[in-house]
């Protein structure tokens, strides 16, 4: 019965499509065509015609192979009977018609998505960059200009150049047509902030005001941020003691006497570590402000890929040797091939760190100087020039190419595209934005002071970075000592043991089961929470992985000297 069901729905199923073959792609793409149309303001893009007359087509192969498909299980299955293998294309080809469908309303909610994340991460830099040009009295269209062409805010920019478009469409002006996209954005933060500025120039013809009041709000907003992440300090450094550093010393102190196999401390321990690492690398990388995240090289991402996963592919080796009872790789050897395959991302990584430090301090060297020159009323690319000679030749050299070369489109596009971070970027291109347009002691002073309290939350969250790492530097020292005299105590209980049941037949009240294999297992272990804690603090350091290398050789030298030198003490 529940045969011929089935072949009556597929013979349904197929005549219905058969019927409407044609007409189907023809309603799809109509419906797609309106759909990305009613959702352009919001996606700021959409699908050409010729994508869609293609997902139209493709539609329509899909329809074919279906009815194709679904008449043949009719037949078959009425030959030579049920068979649930022949399914399984008809199953996929519809999951691809159901995805094909699908697919403009999962790109349209793709883009609207990423188009708000994008210009959120730059609102801080945008509203400052309208702050600082308010001064000057220029107009709003100039000022729109500038936010087109900048190369540090490319979301900023994309929209401009979407209002520009619409306005060409619509021959309406370009204020009309950017408040309109602002209006329809899917930032609540560009439709309320950003668009009070817009139309207060629009009705006022100046907008220092509504730059003023929308900086505070938006610096607040910022702030938060960066609070939430130093207040979430308490969540991420218990979790990452209990599960990273204490279990390894709980079951260090229990597992032999309680008789626990390889494979229960296996479980337990691996399982808390991953799921917590994920939980944890999720709340950091969530409350971590995007701008602030330092863009690594492709060289870097490389190499840092190579030197995590092979410490990770060490690890799991000598693991799964020790449950299967096979020879796992010394301790001596081990040691020396992680830190040889951890080495060369930790230089490159120190090296471009060492980049974003230079622009940390070329940002606090240009503030004093701006101060200074907003005080005094000296000429600002002097004031620059000289007050960057204490800073080192670095410094004076990246200070003399932005006041020297600014005037040239090639340049300004180089030095703002070489800048580490969105931070930088944007702090610089502001810089050649006032050195071209001619500073006012005001215009000084509202960007000095619009990034001096920008870099205090900066300064906050590298501080939270280093005090993460220290704390855990110090407490792993402790773990490794602690496990290294632990296994020499319960050493010597064997060895006592074994004495007495050899000189006396003295039956034991608890169970005691030394597995040696324990601590080389819980030793693997503790090394691969040292990798899951070092992420976790590159990731607080500078947004990514690749600024993890440091933590993790110093945690591991650190760990290995406590076992030795614990270790030689017991003895």
């Amino acid at each position: 019965m529940g045969l011929n069901t089935a072949s009556i729905l597929l013979s349904i199923i197929a005549l219905i499509l058969a019927r409407y073959w044609r007409i189907i792609p023809r309603v799809y793409a109509e419906s797609t065509r309106r759909y990305i149309i009613a959702n352009l303001l919001r996606a700021g893009r959409g699908l050409k015609s010729e994508s869609i007359q293609f997902l139209a087509r493709l539609l329509q192969v899909v329809l074919v192979l279906i009815i194709g498909f679904s008449l043949f299980v009719v037949v078959y299955t009425g030959i030579y009977g049920f068979n649930v293998f022949i399914l399984i294309p008809l199953l996929a080809l519809f999951s691809i018609l159901i995805v094909v469908i699908l697919l403009p309303r999962l790109l349209v909610y793709s883009w609207i998505s990423q188009r708000k994340t994008d210009v959120e991460v730059e609102l801080p830099y945008l509203v400052i960059l309208l702050r600082v040009l308010s001064v000057l009295k220029i107009p709003i269209y100039d000022v729109i200009s500038i936010i087109e062409k900048s190369i540090s805010l490319p979301a900023s920019s994309r929209e401009v150049k979407f209002a520009r478009k619409i306005a060409t469409v619509k021959a309406s002006s370009l204020l009309g047509s950017l408040d309109t996209v602002y209006a329809n954005h899917p930032s609540e933060k560009i439709s309320s902030y950003v668009r009070r500025v817009v139309i207060a120039a629009t009705t006022h013809g100046e907008f220092t005001e509504a730059a003023e009041r929308v900086f505070d709000a938006i610096y607040g907003l910022f702030e938060s941020k960066v609070a939430s992440l130093i207040g979430s300090f308490t969540i991420i450094v218990g979790a990452s003691l209990f599960v990273y550093l204490f279990l390894p010393v709980i079951v260090a102190a229990i597992a032999p006497v309680m008789g626990g196999s390889l494979l229960l401390v296996l479980g337990v321990s691996l399982t808390m570590q991953v799921l917590v690492f994920f939980v944890l690398y999720a709340v950091i990388a969530n409350l971590y402000p995007t701008s602030l995240v330092v863009k690594p090289s492709r060289r870097l991402r490389i190499t840092s890929f190579i030197s995590i996963l092979t410490p990770l592919f060490l690890t799991l080796y000598n693991i799964f040797s020790l449950l299967v009872e096979r020879e796992p790789l010394s301790e001596q050897l081990y040691i020396a091939m992680v830190m040889a395959s951890t080495l060369p991302g930790f230089i490159l990584s120190e090296l471009e760190y060492r980049f974003v430090k230079l622009y940390d301090l070329f940002v606090r060297a240009t503030s004093e100087s701006l101060s200074l020159a907003a005080t005094t009323g000296e000429n600002l690319v002097s004031v620059l020039e000289r007050s960057a000679v204490k800073y080192g030749r670095k410094i004076t050299r990246l200070t003399r190419t932005i006041t020297m070369g600014y005037l040239s489109e090639k340049l300004r596009v180089s030095i703002v595209a070489r800048a580490p971070s969105l931070f930088h970027a944007a702090f610089i291109e502001t810089l050649i934005n006032i050195l071209r347009l001619g500073a006012t002691p005001q215009m000084l002073r509202l960007f000095t002071s619009s990034y001096e309290r920008i870099n205090n939350l900066v300064s906050r969250a590298r501080g939270f970075a280093r005090t993460l790492e220290a704390i855990m530097i110090g407490l792993v020292a402790v773990v490794g000592g602690f496990i290294a005299y632990i296994r020499k105590v319960f050493e010597y209980i064997v060895g006592v043991v074994e004495s007495a049941r050899t000189g006396y037949s003295i039956p034991l009240i608890l169970p005691f089961t030394y597995d040696p294999r324990i601590y080389s297992l819980l030793d693997n272990l503790s090394i691969l929470s040292l990798l899951f804690i070092s992420i976790l603090i590159g990731v607080v350091r500078g947004g990514s992985y690749t600024y993890s290398h440091r933590s993790f050789i110093l945690m591991l030298l650190i760990y290995t000297l406590a076992k030795i030198v614990v270790g030689m003490m017991v003895i």
